[in-house]
């Protein structure tokens, strides 16, 4: 099994557009906070994104932002410019044919489409262990026209009314977080997390391992074994690229596992427990409660309801 492609398909993510913005002028305008990644696409003139902790970046045509982690984001015609807050009041007041419309004065009309990413809240934080606060990929690279495309599908896709549109919509958004992570991990000079250790041809065998079974009692000499590394030297480059120990990543993606069965499946607790490696219900149970702060039960009725 792909570890990245467990990942994603763990997240179950879908999306929901937010709208357009349409701003000519003078502007600036400040989103609600957000705990949900949002995603934004400037399909028309320019703009500057203000991150709030550093300089503001520029944008053009065609530019993909990803605000990955909860933000506030904050667009701008130029740096410095005064910030409204797009709440629902002020959308009321300024939305004229599905556009939000902000700005003072004449001048060219910048255009940004913008959407959420809604992950499964019971792994949603995986994500956030991915990918940076924001990343933003230009028009002119390659993964830029894939994003670019895809968004329009995404858009088109979600104003229609066709058939199977939310398992069409939540594909597109997987592919999309896809192009993301690997353009992401191509550019950091040393990686990090699970993208570093994907990038590390021994830690992603290793990883591959640990994915497609799951349910073994892995240990440190067997995993470095089957990668042709010592213990030692292994267990070092693990926790320094993935910043846990093998062991304590095999528990982390059973309890994510484990978290999504007892969510999204009908399996008795027995079983969940046999699949994800423990040999008894009240074993899995001990692990469980450690892990997640409450029983498997409670939290699939708390999860359910």
């Amino acid at each position: 099994m792909d570890p990245l492609t467990d990942i994603i398909a763990l997240l179950r993510p879908r999306t929901l557009l937010l709208g357009n913005l349409a701003a000519t002028g003078e502007w600036g305008i400040r989103s609600p906070y957000q705990t949900d990644p949002t995603f934004y696409l400037v399909t028309e003139g320019e703009c500057w994104f203000e991150p709030g902790d550093t300089d503001a970046v520029q944008l053009c045509a065609g530019d993909y932002l990803l605000a990955a982690q909860p933000s506030s984001p904050c667009f701008v015609s130029r740096p410095g410019a005064k910030l409204v807050l797009s709440d629902a009041e002020f959308k009321e007041r300024n939305t004229v044919d599905n556009e939000l419309r902000v700005g003072w004065g004449e001048g060219p009309t910048t255009r940004i489409l913008g959407g959420l990413i809604l992950c499964d809240p019971a792994n949603a934080d995986l994500l956030f262990g991915l990918l940076p606060r924001f990343t933003h990929i230009r028009a002119r690279e390659d993964v830029g026209e894939r994003l670019g495309s895809l968004m329009r599908i995404i858009v088109d896709e979600t104003r229609a009314a066709r058939p199977a549109r939310d398992m069409v919509l939540a594909r597109l958004i997987e592919v999309m977080l896809i192009e993301t992570l690997r353009r992401d991990g191509a550019r950091r000079a040393a990686p990090q997390g699970l993208l570093g250790a994907l990038a590390d041809p021994q830690l992603a065998r290793a990883l591959t391992h640990i994915h497609s079974d799951v349910g073994r009692a892995w240990t440190i000499a067997e995993l470095a074994k089957s990668v042709g590394m010592s213990r030692s030297r292994f267990a070092r480059r693990f926790v320094d690229v993935v910043g846990a120990a093998p062991v304590e990543y095999l528990l982390a993606w059973r309890m994510a596992l484990a978290k999504d069965a007892l969510l999204h499946s009908q399996k008795p607790l027995s079983q969940i427990a046999g699949e994800v490696g423990y040999q008894s219900a009240s074993a899995f149970s001990t692990a469980f409660s450690g892990k997640v702060g409450c029983a498997p039960t409670q939290y699939q009725a708390q999860g359910r309801g």
